[in-house]
């Protein structure tokens, strides 16, 4: 695994779990392409306000939530897929999934998102 995707991780995850919009909106270009797509089961969602967006919408869903790596970062060409738990203070995961990024240019290009079930 390249350490430079393991630092966009971090640094994607960390743009997650930021709670001022403000902050997110500034962070936001410096991590995802201008055409970022985002691809889950129930949105489709492209740019930097689709980025937003969903941060907006799994923050007012489950507030006080983190996002945390829980596995090995895979990476093969672009591509890299690692797992992950959204979990409060005490710990207890709430939701688990996977997500596969593209990276082109230290910039995330897309993103999918898969929940564990």
């Amino acid at each position: 695994m390249s350490n430079s995707v393991a630092k966009i991780v971090d640094r994607h995850l960390q743009i997650w779990n930021t709670r001022n919009a403000a902050d997110r909106v500034t962070g936001i270009p410096s991590i995802y392409a201008e055409d970022v797509v985002i691809g889950e089961p129930a949105a489709w969602l492209s740019g930097f306000a689709g980025i937003e967006y969903a941060i907006k919408a799994v923050q007012a869903q489950m507030p006080g939530m983190d996002l945390a790596v829980t596995g090995p970062i895979q990476t093969t060409g672009d591509m890299s897929t690692y797992s992950w738990a959204l979990a409060g203070k005490e710990g207890n995961p709430v939701v688990k999934g996977r997500d596969v990024i593209t990276v082109k240019h230290e910039r995330i290009t897309s993103l999918y998102i898969f929940f564990d079930t």
